[in-house]
Order: C-alpha cells, then sequence, then structure tokens
C-alpha cells in the first residue's frame, strides 16, 4: 500500500544562483556521489535541482515538515546503470522511513531546461504502514 507521496518542483536558475555562491550549499546538500555525477554532466546545475526536488519530495512524502531533523544528505539520489533513478535512505531519515513501516521508494525526475521535477512513492507491503486500507 502506498504510505506516502510527495512533489517538488524547482526553477533551474535558482538552483544556479545557490551553486554560483560557492562549494558550501552544494557541498551542504548534496553527496559526494551526487556531486561527481552532475559535475559530471553537461548542464550540472539541471542536474542538481532535479536532485534537489526528490530529496524535498521525499521529506513531503515522509511527512516530514521543516525536516524533523533530517540531513540533507541522508537522501542520496543515485541512478542504477539503466538510468532509472533511486533514493538511497541513511540516518535519521532511514530510521523514520523504517518506523512508518516503508520498504520501498520510488522517485521519477524530469527537467527542461527552465525547470526540474521529482515525484516520490513510499511503498509498505506490511500491514503497519501509515496508508489507510481499502475494503
Amino acid at each position: 500500500m502506498i504510505v506516502g507521496l510527495g512533489t517538488d518542483v524547482l526553477e533551474v536558475v535558482r538552483m544556479e544562483a545557490e551553486l554560483g555562491d560557492g562549494a558550501g550549499f552544494r557541498d551542504a546538500i548534496f553527496t559526494p556521489a551526487e556531486i561527481v555525477y552532475c559535475e559530471g554532466m553537461r548542464y550540472p546545475a539541471l542536474h542538481y535541482a532535479a536532485r534537489f526536488a526528490a530529496k524535498e519530495a521525499l521529506f513531503k512524502a515522509l511527512g516530514a515538515d521543516g525536516h524533523a531533523g533530517m540531513r540533507w544528505r541522508e537522501t542520496e539520489v543515485l541512478r542504477e546503470e539503466s538510468g532509472r533513478p533511486h533514493i538511497v535512505l541513511h540516518g535519521s531519515t532511514r530510521e523514520l522511513a523504517d518506523r512508518l513501516a516503508v520498504d520501498e521508494v520510488f522517485v521519477t525526475l524530469a527537467h527542461t531546461a527552465e525547470l526540474a521535477s521529482a515525484t516520490v512513492v513510499l511503498e509498505s507491503r506490511r500491514e503497519s504502514g501509515r496508508g489507510r486500507q481499502r475494503g
């Protein structure tokens, strides 16, 4: 059953501005693996923006207003060999997902030259998930 759903949209120009202020923002938000991936792309800001949107969408799906003590780098948006994005959770973010009985995190990313978006769906295969059961 679905126990969480979140979506986010970000203007790429906003991400470009944040990245232009130096590596502090980048290093506070993104993991080393995310940085290597994004910096290896032709337009890094597009890929940073999509990953930022995915992290925000995840926080929304977890119901974590104000991010509830979660850290940005505890959510890692990676790519499988097939190109499919996936999210790896660490630390307190992983603990929150475990408390909510999250078994699977699905993510989709999209971007144009102007916008990046992400949608996250949290699934539980257990009866203890927080989602409503349908009769």
